[in-house]
């Protein structure tokens, strides 16, 4: 197969996960939100972007991209290696390990927070007239600086667990092609998220930066919980 046919292949898909890897990006930094809240509120952007941020992303992943991607190229599903049984028990064990993985760090995030559900939860109680407690102000990824459990070992858990999926669901030309995809914006958006992250925690994040790998655990180095 030549560069020009894979281009042919899988030229639309590379172009929609790039744009959706931009938008993905923007859609998360402050300056976004600050102009969305001037647009439509304050109480908008606070209780109810990031469950429609969520969804968005979701949509446009699983049901844009990869209509693009796997519907178009159905003939390139093909396993271009047959594993061996000793290879293919051991990748499957990786394979569970990605999904306990996301989930650990899904959990450790709080989940319904992350969805933001929780969010759009209070916004209801109070457009109903029945505002609820008031929220942590800690909040993950933005008031919270998370250091323990899975994020004691990468800075990134739920980017490596996808890789790690990814790597592990069969080695099929559609997904070798992904794999190289999903990899560009892992290096890419994780660029863009640490410079965020520096300018939310300062030094705090500097040390913890020397301290843990984002995407390879840094073994050898003494980990502080």
């Amino acid at each position: 197969m030549t560069l020009l046919s894979l281009l042919g292949d899988y030229g639309s898909s590379v172009a929609a996960f790039a744009a959706f890897g931009l938008l993905h990006s923007i859609g998360a930094q402050e300056p976004f939100k600050e102009a969305l809240a001037r647009w439509t509120s304050r109480f908008f952007v606070d209780h109810f972007w990031r469950l429609a941020y969520c969804g968005l992303s979701y949509a446009a992943l699983y049901y844009g991209i990869a209509a693009l991607h796997w519907a178009r190229n159905i003939d390139n599903d093909v396993w271009l290696i047959a594993y061996p049984d000793w290879l293919w028990q051991g990748i499957v064990v990786l394979h569970l390990g990605s999904i306990a993985l996301v989930y650990a760090a899904f959990v450790q995030s709080d989940y319904l927070e992350f969805w933001g559900f929780k969010q759009a939860y209070r916004g209801i109680l109070a457009i109903l007239g029945r505002p609820s407690a008031p929220p942590d102000p800690r909040l993950f990824g933005t008031d919270r600086l998370e250091v323990g459990g899975v994020y004691g070992w990468v800075r990134h858990p739920m980017l490596v667990a996808g890789l790690l999926f990814l790597l592990t669901s069969g080695p099929s030309l559609n997904n070798i092609v992904y794999v190289a995809m999903y990899t560009a914006y892992m290096l890419i958006g994780g660029y863009y998220e640490e410079r965020r992250l520096i300018k939310v925690f300062g030094d705090d994040y500097r040390r913890y930066q020397r301290r843990v790998g984002a995407f390879v655990p840094l073994l050898g180095r003494q980990r502080q919980e």
